[in-house]
C-alpha cells in the first residue's frame, strides 16, 4: 500500500494542558484554519467518537480514532478516492515554560501517488496553519485569557 507522511513540530510559552484545552476545542480549528466553515462532532471528544469538518466545497467525515487527554488525539478520515485513509495526530509535550505541538499527517492508499500536489499543499499550509495557532496560543497566555 502507497503512502506519504508529513510531520512539524513548533513551540508555544502556552503551558501544555492550556494547549491541549484550546485545541481539543474544535471550534478553535474551524476559527484557525482558513476554509474550514465548522467541525462538528457526534459526542464529546474520546476515542471513537465520529464528526465532520464542513466547508464551502466539501464534507470530510472522520473519527476521533485516538484521544489521550492532555498527550495526543488521532482522526482518520478517508482519502478522496475511499481507497485509502488520511490521519492527522497532534501531540504536546511540556518542553521549558511551554510547550512542543507536532502535527503529523499520513495518507495510506493504493492512490495515494494521485494526490501528491494535494498533500504538498497541506504540508505548506500546516506549516502557516501551525505558526498562526502558536501566535495565537502565545497571544492568549500574554493576556492572560488562557489559563489551565
Amino acid at each position: 500500500m502507497a503512502g506519504w507522511e508529513f510531520q512539524h513540530s513548533v513551540y508555544t510559552n502556552a503551558k501544555r494542558n492550556d494547549v491541549w484545552n484550546y485545541w481539543s476545542n474544535m471550534d478553535n480549528h474551524a476559527r484557525m484554519e482558513p476554509g474550514i466553515d465548522r467541525i462538528e462532532l457526534d459526542g464529546p471528544f474520546e476515542t471513537g467518537t465520529t464528526g465532520r469538518t464542513v466547508t464551502k466545497y466539501y464534507t470530510l467525515e472522520f473519527e476521533l480514532a485516538e484521544v489521550s487527554v492532555g498527550n495526543h488525539f488521532t482522526t482518520i478520515g478517508r482519502t478522496p478516492d475511499k481507497l485509502g485513509f488520511l490521519s492527522f495526530t497532534w501531540s504536546f509535550e511540556s518542553e521549558g515554560r511551554g510547550a512542543r505541538m507536532t502535527q503529523k499527517i499520513e495518507a495510506k492508499g493504493p492512490q495515494v501517488g494521485v494526490y501528491l500536489d494535494e498533500f504538498r499543499k497541506m504540508e505548506k499550509a500546516a506549516v502557516i496553519g501551525m505558526a498562526r495557532l502558536v501566535e495565537e496560543l502565545d497571544r492568549l497566555t500574554k493576556t492572560g485569557q488562557n489559563k489551565e
